[in-house]
């Protein structure tokens, strides 16, 4: 094992990686990431000797900034609930709720899964067409409509819009006011998953009631077909090396949500989202104090280097090069 974890600049098994979590080794966090935008179907498993996941331990130990990186690891498989092995089982929301009186950093992981378990019940509710559920939840906070998990695609207004639910939508919207502008995790408004679902009346009609989600729809064509007339070779080769080695999932952790483009400069916001340098400044500068990924308010707008992703970016340039 000395061997693999040794060198930074490779990701590690899953052995290793558990080992490294359960011994609570903050020198090797940035390994642990690293292997987790790789391999994201790690943070669940549970080794057949021992009763904890990875994600039961990062609970376990109050690692809330490594927490919120992991979770909004493009297309994470993230089972929120997910049980120890341990009689009584145990999710992360009551493991956290045990610990939370150990440190501050403890009470903000605590509040913060709590918060993320009503968000995610939400959103499935939404997901699953059931209106009736979604209004109870409204009742009690009417800021759930435009608030989603970081590991979920789609706001409750993305749902509707796949789902053709006009009737609920226009229901639900005498009950709080929906947030027309917000994107999915892969930067499409409501109309846009409306169209390319074919419910073109739908689409239209979100768009007569908010230009500006109309006006943001346009610009994505425009940049589309930007990107797709003058694509920087640069980038074109550097993709196909991500995407020969790990395919569609790896290629969006080195994306920027915002650009879509390859990272340049990647920047970690206190949402545990990587965006480019300059595309979440521009995003700041604005006023904004909201993640753009789940509209949650933001602890803080310090932008942290992802030195993780930087370096293997820069490792992917350098073999371009011979």
């Amino acid at each position: 094992m000395a061997s693999s974890t040794s060198n930074n600049r490779e990701s590690l098994a899953f052995e290793d990686i558990y080992d490294i979590v359960k011994r609570n080794d903050k020198t090797q966090y940035d390994l642990i990431y690293r292997t987790l935008l790789a391999k994201s179907e790690y943070l669940t498993l549970m080794p057949d000797n021992d009763n904890y996941s990875i994600l039961h331990y990062l609970v376990m130990y109050g690692l809330l900034d490594l927490f919120n990186k992991v979770i909004a690891i493009p297309n994470i498989r993230f089972i929120l609930l997910t049980k120890t092995a341990t009689k009584p089982q145990k999710d992360i929301l009551q493991i956290a709720n045990e610990n939370q009186t150990k440190s501050s950093t403890h009470k903000k992981l605590y509040d913060t899964i709590d918060r993320l378990v009503t968000m995610d019940k939400f959103v499935e509710y939404g997901k699953n067409n059931q209106i009736n559920e979604c209004r109870k939840m409204l009742q009690q906070d009417e800021d759930l409509a435009n608030l989603k998990p970081p590991y979920r695609k789609y706001y409750l207004i993305h749902h509707l819009a796949f789902a053709d639910n006009k009737n609920a939508f226009d229901q639900l919207r005498s009950m709080c006011n929906f947030d027309m502008k917000l994107l999915t995790n892969d930067k499409k408004t409501a109309s846009e998953v409306a169209f390319e679902h074919n419910h073109t009346r739908f689409a239209s009609y979100l768009e007569s009631l908010s230009p500006e989600m109309r006006a943001i729809r346009e610009q994505h064509d425009k940049e589309k077909d930007k990107r797709n007339q003058a694509k920087i070779k640069r980038d074109e080769q550097v993709e196909k090396e991500i995407l020969t080695t790990g395919g569609n999932n790896m290629l969006d952790c080195f994306t920027c949500p915002l650009t879509k483009e390859i990272f340049h400069d990647p920047v970690v916001l206190s949402d545990g989202f990587t965006y480019e340098r300059s595309a979440i400044q521009q995003w700041l500068d604005l006023g904004n104090r909201r993640s753009p990924m789940t509209n949650i308010e933001l602890t803080n707008v310090t932008l942290v280097p992802n030195m993780v992703i930087k370096q293997a970016l820069s490792e992917l340039y350098e073999k371009q090069k011979k």
